[in-house]
Formats: structure tokens, C-alpha cells, sequence
């Protein structure tokens, strides 16, 4: 409709058509512009001037968003790096993780033998002191045993040595005093013979 209208003007009213401006509609984010009017059409110069200075802007735009698009895309290149060695060191982890638990797991195992071993090594030498205090307890008794006979017949040997004794010096003290007699019986007989 507005191509008729300007047709219509530049035609039919001339004068019309130069005191009139053109309006452009802004579409897909372009401003709106205004154009004079003039003989053929729109006056070239404005429309290559904005035209010109479209393309200006669309080039410094699209300079931008290369220059945007090759810092994303180096970003990009970066976070993937970044994710392959965060990924290698994540599986290394888990590696380490899983070898780490199978120590862990196998010092575990390692533990529990080596307790139930020394366990069963203390119960051996356990009923091995139970046995060897048992049969010092039976040495024991028989010492106490022996020592009490030995007593006994120290006990024994002391009173017979003491019978003995006894039995000699009452001897004695008879041989003595008959020794006595037979010395005074002696002594009166050879006083006598003298005599």
C-alpha cells in the first residue's frame, strides 16, 4: 500500500511527494528511518548512506560475535581439556580408590588372621604354663613331702642319737664308777698288800 501511495504522489502530485518524507518501518531490530523523497524514488545518497552504515554496524556486529565465538570456542577447548584430564584423573582416582579398598580390604583379612593366630598361639601357651604350674604344684607337694619325711626322720635320728647318748653316758657313768670300785678296790688291795 505504501509503494501505491508513492507512486501515486510522485505521479499525480509532485509537489506533494518532495514536501512529503518517506518512512521506512523498522523490522528484524533495524531503527526506523526516514528517507526524503525525490524524483524516481527515494533520494539514493540517504538510502546508500544508511545502507552504508548498516553494514558498518552489521560488519562491527558480526566482528564481535566472531571474536565472541572464537573466545567460546577457546573456552570450549579449554573445558574439554580441562574435563578429559578431570575425567583421566577422576578414572585414576577411582583406580587408586579401588586399589586403595583392596589394601585395605586385604590388610583387613591380613589383621584378622594374624590376631586369630596370635590367639590361638596364646591358648597353646596358655595351657602350656596351665600344665607346667601344675606340675610345678606337684613338684611342689612332692618336695614338701620329702622334706617332711626328711624332717621326720632327722627327728628320728636326733632321738635316737640322743638314746644313744644317753645310753653311753649312763655306761660310762657305770664303767666309771665301777672303774671307781676297781680303782679303790685296787688301791685298798695294794694298800693292804703294802701293808
Amino acid at each position: 500500500m505504501i509503494y501505491y501511495k508513492w507512486i501515486y504522489n510522485y505521479i499525480v502530485n509532485p509537489y506533494v511527494a518532495k514536501q512529503e518524507e518517506a518512512h521506512i518501518p523498522g523490522g528484524a531490530g533495524l531503527p526506523m528511518k526516514k528517507f526524503s523523497v525525490s524524483l524516481f524514488g527515494y533520494c539514493k545518497k540517504q538510502v546508500n548512506a544508511y545502507l552504508l552504515s548498516l553494514r558498518k554496524d552489521y560488519e562491527k556486529e558480526l566482528s564481535k560475535s566472531k571474536d565472541r565465538l572464537w573466545e567460546v570456542n577457546a573456552e570450549n577447548r579449554e573445558l574439554k581439556a580441562k574435563l578429559l584430564e578431570y575425567q583421566e584423573k577422576l578414572s585414576r582416582y577411582g583406580e587408586q580408590e579401588l586399589y586403595i579398598s583392596k589394601a585395605l580390604v586385604k590388610a583387613e583379612e591380613s589383621a584378622q588372621e594374624i590376631l586369630k593366630e596370635s590367639y590361638k598361639k596364646m591358648e597353646i601357651e596358655r595351657v602350656k604354663i596351665n600344665q607346667e604350674k601344675e606340675k610345678w604344684k606337684t613338684r611342689e607337694k612332692e618336695i614338701i613331702e620329702q622334706l617332711l619325711d626328711f624332717q621326720n626322720k632327722a627327728y628320728d635320728l636326733m632321738e635316737s642319737f640322743q638314746s644313744e647318748i644317753n645310753y653311753l653316758t649312763s655306761k660310762e657313768l657305770i664303767l666309771t664308777d665301777s672303774e671307781d670300785n676297781d680303782s679303790q678296790t685296787r688301791i685298798s688291795k695294794d694298800l693292804i698288800s703294802i701293808g
